[in-house]
């Protein structure tokens, strides 16, 4: 009886050739559904890093082409003149975001302790931004 069973047992499991190729069918087809949608979620995320890299890029470009360059020139002050009235000569807006920002660099770069000690004829060095590139 109990060998009787085990077969019985066996034959439950047991499936028929026919529904075996379905079944290897149905697996064939779900692994090429996951495989496509696995290709097509990666080529999107592919095109979305190169839609963000020259995004970027070309971002980073023309901000770079619409600064300008950054130049020195010597000066020689003027009687009465300050460094307030040198900032309205060669300051703009767009490289600076205030006049006292400019006359600290200008006090950088001359060596200066403060704004207000300059005298005419000295001669200082001052930086200016211009869209023209000079050779």
């Amino acid at each position: 009886m109990r060998v009787q069973n085990r077969r019985a047992q066996s034959n439950s499991f047991e499936i028929s050739e026919r529904e075996q190729k379905r079944y290897a069918r149905i697996m064939r087809l779900r692994r090429e559904r996951r495989r496509k949608c696995l290709m097509g979620t990666g080529a999107m995320i592919a095109v979305f890093c190169l839609i963000m890299t020259c995004a970027f890029s070309y971002s980073t470009i023309r901000t770079n082409a619409n600064d300008g360059y950054k130049y020195y020139t010597r000066i020689t002050v003027g009687a009465g003149e300050s460094l307030w009235e040198l900032s309205d000569d060669y300051m703009d807006d767009v490289h600076y975001d205030s006049k006292k920002e400019y006359i600290a660099e200008v006090c950088s770069i001359n060596h200066l302790e403060d704004a207000d000690g300059i005298n005419a004829g000295q001669s200082l060095v001052v930086p200016y931004y211009s869209s023209e590139y000079i050779k």
